[in-house]
């Protein structure tokens, strides 16, 4: 910790006069990210000693997925491996790492997607994400992901639980966009293409729902 804070007995107030702090690795720390994961730690230390990402690749050795990152010093290469989280997700993007391909990228993207759609069918029910899906994709237009949710879906009902998950679902296909676009740099193409192909991935590796109207909510 940065600070340490004590409290009065009484009042319950903080003492200023009892708080430490260093300034420089705040502002480090604001401006890099938290470092709590040591493979993450690692990583920044070695980038500090004047290593260069030179490509990153996703494994999934034993069902776990990791990236596999070659680093250069000297015109030495070297390799190390660091679980994906999301403080690695967080610290790419603002960084500007890309994956080693377009194709490692779309993966990346299938497993991000995957944790994001995860919380949001915690959150409004599968049904309800499926039925979002399936109505929401047709009209936005990726080709490959539209055509991968009615094949996969058939046709489900719209309600108004379904179109509230769409808009979260709307703002999850937006962060991602913008994570490609600007975060990444990929052109307005790539970034279609990438995110396209993440989305039909996922949907083909899901198990397909029965064709069945989402039932309504009970009322409030």
């Amino acid at each position: 910790m940065l600070a340490v804070q004590q409290v009065d007995e009484v009042g319950g107030r903080m003492d200023p006069s009892g708080m430490t702090g260093d300034w420089n690795m705040w502002i480090r720390q604001a401006l890099e990210g938290p470092e709590g994961e040591p493979f993450l730690r690692l990583l920044k230390e070695r980038l500090r000693s004047g290593s260069q990402v030179v490509g990153v690749r996703l494994e999934s050795p034993g069902g776990a997925p990791e990236y596999v990152i070659t680093l250069s010093l000297l015109k030495q290469l070297s390799e190390m491996r660091v679980p994906h989280s999301e403080a690695f997700t967080v610290w790419s993007f603002d960084t500007g790492t890309r994956m080693v391909d377009e194709r490692q990228e779309l993966e990346r993207f299938v497993l991000l997607l995957s944790e994001r759609f995860a919380a949001l069918a915690r959150e409004v029910g599968p049904e309800v994400l499926a039925s979002a899906l399936v109505n929401y994709l047709p009209v936005l237009g990726p080709p490959r992901a539209s055509e991968e949710a009615r094949r996969r879906m058939g046709a489900l009902g719209m309600n108004n639980a379904t179109l509230r998950a769409i808009t979260k679902l709307e703002a999850v296909l937006m962060n991602a966009a913008r994570s490609l676009g600007r975060s990444l740099k990929y052109d307005e193409a790539t970034t279609g293409r990438i995110l396209d192909g993440a989305l039909a991935q996922w949907l083909s590796r899901k198990p397909r729902p029965l064709d069945r109207d989402v039932p309504n909510p009970p009322a409030p």
